[in-house]
């Protein structure tokens, strides 16, 4: 497939399944200049579904270079303040959603990991009301990779600069269901797959899950009335799609008091341009209590000294060894794909969804379970000889998953 037609292609079905625009509605983008093509495309389908205002907010990743390098030392505690209001106000009166992610795995190497977190917290701070409308379903929105020319040199290093991009450009077309002769058809069949697992584990109201294959071996606590997502989701306003292209987890609220256990991650953690490998952590009463790595543990450390939530666990997500990504063989050094390849938690922020509506409202969500943070940092930890059990109250164990696939029914 050539690339004007995947990017077409991969517009339709961003449009039509991802964020499942609406006549009448406002579409707002984020997406890094490298990505103007699809952008240009998603506007164009947009429009052609009914939209009054497509809007597109463009990141250039020189600027953000030229800020550690060139800036004060106090504009890194600075953020456009104005401009998440301005979108939190637009998605509160109805407007749609769109994240265009183009990674920049190199971007930010020589830069110290403390400033990388300072500005972090700045942004997170400043997009906190955005945020907070995404993360409960209350608009219709969704995440899309663009292949960016240092994303493909990271992936393939071994390739030229135009044949890596192509190479990946075709992974993200088969993992996005693109290049399926029906991509519409084809996600509509893999999200009643990914919906009957959702609801299969939902109906089960498990108290933990134990993860164990000989060196890790983890016990995560649940929180007490937690949702299982994953496949479609059905926004506060009515209108069902996709919050992940491509897709593969379903996952839940874990307990922030109640991980115990110890694990090694088995894909690298690409972090703030740092690339964290072969982490190891140990969990006591919910908190990271030890952690080493091969290399990027600096910046791992910063980044759970960021705040009190951050060293606890905001997700955790099942993804069977099976799955379309984890069936290519790549390491894309990306969470959108890679905690969509291999089971994974994440450290920082719960994900409000994940709660019952009753506990949607405040810091007691979940009973005081639920995580508070300004960061969510996904992690993997699963492959082929991951073992996965559901615990209820009682302690009684139920097979989950064996040899990284589950063996239960949906």
């Amino acid at each position: 497939m050539d690339l004007e037609t995947g990017l077409a292609r991969l517009a339709d079905v961003c449009v039509t399944v991802g964020v499942n625009v609406q006549p009448g509605q406002e579409l707002i983008i984020s997406a890094p200049l490298e990505a103007s093509a699809l952008v240009r495309e998603v506007g164009r389908r947009a429009y052609q579904r009914g939209a009054t205002l497509v809007t597109c907010l463009y990141d250039d990743p020189q600027l953000i270079v030229d800020h550690f390098v060139h800036g004060d030392d106090a504009s890194l505690d600075a953020a456009a303040d104005w401009m998440y209001r301005g979108t939190a106000e637009a998605l509160t009166n109805g407007a749609a959603r769109l994240y265009v992610v183009g990674p920049y795995p190199d971007l930010l190497n020589g830069i110290p990991p403390d400033k990388i977190v300072r500005l972090h917290k700045a942004m997170a701070q400043a997009s906190g009301a955005e945020s907070a409308l995404t993360a409960t379903s209350r608009v219709n929105w969704s995440t899309v990779p663009f292949a960016t020319h240092s994303w493909a040199r990271q992936v393939f290093p071994a390739l030229g600069d135009e044949e890596a991009l192509r190479s990946l450009w075709e992974a993200i077309f088969d993992v996005t269901l693109v290049s399926a002769a029906d991509p519409s058809e084809a996600w509509s069949s893999h999200n009643r797959a990914l919906n009957a697992r959702r609801e299969s584990l939902q109906a089960r109201r498990f108290d933990a899950l134990r993860f164990y294959d000989g060196t890790t071996d983890l016990t995560i606590g649940l929180v007490e009335g937690h949702r299982w997502l994953g496949g479609t989701v059905v926004a506060a306003n009515g209108i069902e799609g996709m919050c992940n292209m491509p897709t593969e987890e379903v996952f839940t609220c874990p307990h922030r008091a109640r991980t115990e256990g110890h694990v090694l991650f088995s894909r690298p953690l690409a972090l703030a341009g740092t690339l964290v490998t072969s982490l190891r952590v140990e969990f006591r009463e919910g908190r990271v209590v030890s952690a080493a790595a091969d290399s990027g543990i600096e910046t791992f450390e910063a980044l759970i000294r960021s705040d009190e939530g951050a060293s606890q666990l905001g997700e955790i997500g099942l993804v069977p060894n099976s799955s379309r990504i984890a069936q290519t063989g790549i390491l894309f050094y990306n969470a959108l794909f890679d905690e969509n390849a291999a089971t994974h938690l994440a450290f920082g922020q719960s994900y409000a969804a994940c709660l019952t509506p009753a506990d949607e409202s405040g810091a007691d969500a979940g009973h005081g379970g639920a995580n508070q943070s300004s960061i969510h940092i996904d992690a993997m930890f699963g492959h082929a000889a991951m073992h996965v059990d559901g615990v209820s109250r009682d302690g009684h164990a139920t097979p989950l998953m064996r040899h990284g696939d589950f063996v239960i029914d949906g």
